[in-house]
């Protein structure tokens, strides 16, 4: 049985920059951290190109110690081309990587002071480099633990076909040029210079990659899952958050997975912080339970864990819509599978009046709704900075979007009722435009105050066919859509009104399309219009609810943090809407490098010329290893027009206050589909 630690353990020994040979001759360098014995021992890997010197350290260095205090050494290893790691990196999630992922699972695997058993485990990148290292099959890998992650990668970055802005244009290509372009803390045999100048000579900004590849294709396969799954034989537990950037990639990678293949899920009322310091939900100690599952299947030991039921779903409630909160409605429950047989699909049909029913509409009417496309619509969803770890960002009052959307509703309900599954809507559609894209949202109407955001989806209406072959409506005639929304385990109130809300934009997650245009939603006979929800009417699973270990208290701050600002900013004169984000903080390592980041992003729209929308943002990365203090700035700037977009991303280094490095990068594309 696996013990649990009700306090914080104390700080594991180290062993600094081990280079772990690749089987082209580059070395990538790994942290290591060990338990007090000095027998062999399982090895966890966690694998990122966030710096394992500096930024990454800070953020993982409590968790390494968890696992040494119960008999595991911990590699933390950069991705070549980042940190200390040799080699070159020009895009995100490459093949490479994962080849590389596997020689270090061997390479470990095969130590002296290895049992020769390895797992893998991270957050969001960290949760990627698991899954896509344990597609490439490495015999030593016999469990993985990915939080977080996505499933994949054309998805992630271009949900339904339009493109992210955030992640994928704005701010964190500017953080990982800049990271990217600090050096590695230095070494006693003074690589760390040589590498840092491959870097700089080497490295390229990944959004030159994202712009080249408007539509799928293997650039993005390279860092999907979904493509690899069949080839995973390590016992996989997936944890992911309703909260999170990636809700629905795992449920589809625990239905992907082979059916020999040890499995587990859990999905928590979380964003994208882990849950033993997650937000909004009830933080619990989830390293107790990955040690659990590794306990499992590096040691072989019966935890117990493999008798339980294999999903864990936090149902959620109403609450009151807030850009951040403590607490969230809800429960936990257990569930022998997924999706749920005891779900039935029940279909609400959208009606020209603005009531949604489960009555098909009668024969003989040709019933319709219009509206204006507006590129601004969607301020309430939020979620712009979900994926950078920050505890701001939930949805608010989507009243405030229902100006230009349209919105349906149901009546009161008599009694609760829960969704479970994928809710699916199916519309019958028209545009004066080619390019036009439908966004659906399912709502929760509260009876005297605001409206929740329960699930979402956008689809650009040209890839309602296929994602590698764009295909432009024609003007005025009626199209088929399908959009799948987001999965959700939600109980809706007694009294409550189940809500839809569609319009052609979700500002400023997604990038707005080009062109205005007036949509239509067809709701007669010939084309009925609906929202399909999978209702769970037998709420209870017959499943003891699991027993999660409460957190242990949250660390003492390794440094400040400056309050993340927010801001709408609406031009009352003209048509310009701009949302504007900064954060940032200082932090001290326990390795005494010193660190301060800061982020600043800007999007804006124009509802007289969406064409011309654009993105801003800008990275601060100062590090101090101790022998000298480098700073490191970042730009990105991304611009629409009605046919191509412009982008210049910009990085400048100073060392000790010395210039030592810049460069301008210039990228030009057509605009397509998006």
């Amino acid at each position: 049985m696996t013990t649990w630690l009700e306090k914080r353990p104390g700080p594991a020994r180290t062993r600094p920059n081990v280079r772990i040979p690749m089987r082209d001759g580059v070395e990538l360098s790994a942290d290591l951290f060990y338990p007090e014995s000095d027998g062999p021992a399982p090895v966890i890997v966690k694998y990122y190109p966030y710096r394992k010197d500096d930024l990454l350290r800070g953020l993982t260095v409590d968790r390494a110690n968890y696992y040494a205090a119960h008999g595991y050494i911990t590699a933390l290893l950069d991705v070549r081309g980042t940190g200390a790691s040799a080699g070159a990196c020009d895009r995100m999630l490459r093949l490479q990587e994962w080849e590389d992922g596997y020689d270090a699972v061997e390479w470990l695997a095969a130590q002296p002071w290895c049992t020769g058993a390895v797992g893998m485990t991270g957050v969001s990148y960290g949760g990627y480099s698991a899954l896509l290292t344990a597609a490439q099959a490495p015999p030593s890998l016999k469990a993985i633990a990915p939080i977080y992650a996505g499933w994949d990668l054309y998805e992630n970055s271009h949900p339904g076909g339009m493109w992210q802005t955030s992640i994928w244009t704005g701010a964190y290509n500017a953080m990982m040029t800049a990271l990217s372009g600090a050096p590695p803390a230095a070494d006693p045999e003074g690589a760390w210079l040589a590498i840092w100048e491959e870097h700089l000579a080497a490295n390229q900004p990944w959004l030159e990659s994202w712009m080249r590849n408007p539509v799928d294709g293997p650039v993005w396969h390279e860092g999907s899952v979904r493509y690899g799954l069949e080839n995973i034989r390590a016992a996989t537990f997936i944890f992911g958050g309703w909260h999170d950037i990636f809700v629905s990639d795992p449920f589809y990678m625990y239905m992907g997975l082979r059916p020999e293949v040890p499995k587990k899920l859990m999905m928590g009322p979380y964003l994208h912080i882990a849950p033993n310091i997650g937000a909004p939900g009830e933080r619990f100690d989830h390293l107790h339970e990955i040690v659990r599952w590794f306990d499992q299947h590096l040691k072989g030991e019966d935890t117990g864990i493999a008798d339980e039921p294999p999903v864990s779903l936090w149902v959620r409630g109403y609450d009151r819509p807030q850009a951040r909160r403590e607490g969230a409605g809800g429960f936990w429950r257990s569930e022998a599978e997924w999706p749920l047989a005891r779900a039935n699909d029940e279909t609400l049909y959208l009606r020209p009046d603005g009531r949604l029913d489960g009555t098909p509409p009668p024969e003989g009417e040709e019933d319709r709704v219009s509206y204006a496309y507006d590129p601004a619509v969607g301020i309430s969803t939020m979620g712009l900075i979900t994926g950078f770890g920050a505890d701001v960002g939930l949805p608010i009052d989507q009243r405030r979007d229902a100006a230009g959307s349209v919105v349906l509703l149901g009546e009161p309900l008599e009694a609760d009722c829960e969704v479970t599954g994928f809710p699916e809507a199916t519309l019958f559609v028209s545009s004066t435009a080619e390019i036009t894209a439908f966004s659906v949202k399912l709502v929760d109407v509260h009876p005297d105050g605001p409206w929740a955001l329960v699930s979402r989806a956008i689809k650009n209406a040209a890839q309602r066919n296929s994602r590698t072959d764009p295909e432009p409506l024609v003007p005025g005639q009626v199209t088929e859509i399908t959009v799948e929304l987001e999965a959700v385990s939600y109980r809706f109130e007694a009294g409550h009104r189940i809500g839809v809300m569609v319009s052609s934009s979700d500002f400023p997650l997604v990038w707005p399309l080009p062109h205005n245009a007036v949509n239509t939603i067809h709701m007669d006979a010939d084309h009925p219009s609906r929202i399909s929800l999978p209702v769970v009417n037998r709420p209870d699973s017959g499943l003891p609810p699991p027993d999660y270990r409460p957190a242990q208290p949250l660390p003492d701050p390794l440094g400040t943090a400056e309050p993340t600002r927010w801001d709408l900013v609406e031009d009352l004169a003209g048509t310009e809407v701009s949302v504007v984000i900064s954060m940032g903080g200082d932090s001290t390592n326990d390795n005494g490098a010193r660190i301060c980041t800061r982020t600043d992003f800007k999007a804006t729209t124009d509802r007289a010329d969406p064409a011309s929308s654009s993105v801003e943002a800008g990275f601060r990365f100062d590090v101090d290893h101790g022998a000298s203090r480098t700073e490191v700035r970042s730009s990105t700037r991304v611009v629409g027009s009605s046919d191509s977009f412009q982008a210049v991303t910009a990085l400048e280094i100073r060392t000790d206050g010395m210039p030592h490095f810049s460069r301008t990068w210039h990228t030009s594309v057509p605009r397509g589909s998006l």
